[in-house]
């Protein structure tokens, strides 16, 4: 153990969190926090899933009252997913943190009905807590385009719908594509698949912002969104839990979700406390709407900014940079997962030239090839 007095402080925060949520008594917390610290082994230590475990624990307050006393919970994750996630996020952090810039970085992986199957919250549990797959939003760039595109499809526009790739002016307002490259005439898929700037304002203009924040709302982005064009672009700060549930239904055939992590619960007497059912939004996009956009989404791995991510199986998904490099995300799905990743610094510092069609789209296309080894393709 290498830093046990910082682990006997964590355990001791956890019980008494415990104690004020009603799952254990006082009694039996100053009975533990007597009792050794012990590891089960190394490699428990290694992978012990805390990001995790913390989101869950912060849950349970709200799915039994107090006096519940001891319980067991079943949750959705899949060890070999979280072990898989975790060891792929740290490598590339530790190839490409100091030369780039990149501190920090979460990721996430769902199953497409929206069970948490990994969830890396950063980079060291021991040295922060913190969970930035849950906890941080921030600018997600291009990674929120196909809410945008999604409610163009909506308003009556098609793949091949026609736009001018070029610099935009409204009011004082200059949107600008990456590097200041237009090409003219394009087609509404090729807008997406080569993120144009230009040409998601002008989808936003022709749908309303209105429709694009509802869309976004529909598909399960619950962060503020500011309710201007900038939105299109990515302005409104949101998480990576928020995103990926959002591009869930592009994977499960249209179908809203909400990220879960809880199974059930049980006293120690088996008795179930909590059993979870429903079947989360339900319809949200129309299937015909559901086909474009996959097959708009999957064109960016296949020849637009999402390269790198490619697979051997069919697959889909959208890069997104903030501005000034501070964010790079990479968000894409199968039908067997949907997973996403973000890179960055806490503090908002720019990191050296990072884009999610980089570092986080090869961490995703690393992740998604070794989770799906031995998946028949769909």
């Amino acid at each position: 153990l290498r830093n046990p007095r910082r682990a006997l402080k964590r355990a001791r925060v956890v019980l008494s969190n415990m104690v004020a949520a009603g799952q254990i008594t006082e009694k039996r917390a100053a009975r533990a926090r007597k009792s050794p610290l012990r590891l089960s082994s190394r490699h428990a230590l290694a992978r012990q899933s805390r990001y995790f475990a913390d989101w869950i624990m912060e849950q349970l307050p709200g799915f039994i009252g107090p006096g519940a006393g001891d319980v067991v919970v079943r949750t959705t994750l899949d060890a070999k997913i979280q072990s898989r996630a975790e060891i792929h996020l740290q490598a590339a952090l530790k190839r490409h943190g100091t030369s780039l810039n990149i501190s920090q970085g979460a990721a996430l992986v769902l199953a497409p009905h929206g069970a948490v199957r990994a969830l890396v919250g950063g980079k060291n549990y021991d040295k922060s807590q913190y969970n930035r797959a849950v906890q941080t939003r921030r600018q997600p760039g291009s990674v929120f385009k196909p809410f945008v595109y999604l409610a163009g499809l909506e308003a009556g526009l098609r793949p091949a719908s026609q736009f001018q790739d070029k610099p935009l002016k409204i009011g004082t307002w200059r949107p600008r594509n990456y590097r200041d490259k237009y090409r003219g005439t394009v087609l509404l898929a090729e807008g997406l698949g080569f993120s144009s700037n230009s040409v998601a304002v002008q989808v936003a203009q022709r749908a309303g912002v209105a429709s694009v924040l509802a869309t976004a709302r529909r598909l399960g982005v619950s962060a503020p969104l500011r309710a201007d064009l900038s939105t299109a672009l990515g302005a409104s700060e949101v998480s990576l839990m928020d995103l990926t549930t959002g591009y869930a239904p592009f994977a499960n055939s249209g179908r809203g979700v909400f990220a879960y992590g809880i199974r059930d619960i049980r006293d120690n007497k088996g008795k179930i406390l909590f059993r979870r059912s429903g079947s989360g939004a339900g319809q949200v996009i129309q299937s015909t709407h559901v086909r474009v956009m996959n097959e708009m989404l999957s064109g960016v791995l296949v020849w637009g900014t999402g390269k790198a991510a490619r697979l051997d199986r069919p697959a889909a998904g959208k890069t997104g940079t903030s501005q000034a490099f501070r964010d790079a995300w990479f968000i894409g799905y199968t039908p067997d997962y949907v997973a996403g990743v973000w890179l960055g610094n806490d503090a908002g510092q720019p990191m050296k030239g990072v884009t999610g069609g980089g570092v986080p789209a090869h961490i995703w296309k690393s992740l998604m090839t070794d989770i799906h080894k031995g998946l028949p393709p769909k």
